[in-house]
């Protein structure tokens, strides 16, 4: 008797490795998006742009990168600028 060995063929192709990581940082994005969005303090942008250009520089390379380092990196720097950006806004209002 002869047994015949095949190579089974799947029914639906699987992703590969790396479509599966993208996927999985697309999620991460937007679960970070959100996060931000949520703790987002108005005029925080303009503030980091003119008073902490090095930070804002850093961000917007941190947003051209598609790996996990640096979405994290850019989270936790934009969490920090908004930061600054309230310490900033209640240095402001004591002062008035």
């Amino acid at each position: 008797m002869q047994a015949i060995l095949k190579t089974p063929i799947p029914r639906m192709p699987s992703k590969s490795r790396s479509e599966e990581q993208v996927a999985d940082l697309e999620a991460l994005i937007t679960a970070m998006g959100k996060r931000l969005q949520a703790e987002y303090v108005e005029g925080a942008i303009p503030y980091l742009r003119t008073y902490e250009p090095e930070l804002w520089a850093t961000l917007e390379t941190l947003d051209r990168e598609e790996s996990l380092e640096a979405l994290l990196r850019y989270e936790r720097l934009f969490f920090e600028g908004l930061q600054r950006y309230v310490t900033f806004l209640s240095g402001e209002r004591k002062a008035a």
